[in-house]
């Protein structure tokens, strides 16, 4: 298995997971994942940039 479907294989659940906890209607946990969904949208720019270089 490449490295590639690897990480898709792991991130794709866990942004469904992520995506589907910013629907709850429990305001805490949906701050939450914000917060999880920020912070992976901000790897994902690291990533991208340094990749870009």
């Amino acid at each position: 298995m490449t490295p590639l479907s690897l990480t898709l294989v792991i991130a794709v659940p866990v942004v469904a997971v992520v995506l589907v906890a910013c629907l709850s209607p429990n305001a805490r946990q949906r701050a939450d994942a914000y917060r999880v969904f920020e912070r992976m949208c901000s790897m994902v720019e690291r990533i991208t940039r340094s990749l870009l270089r």
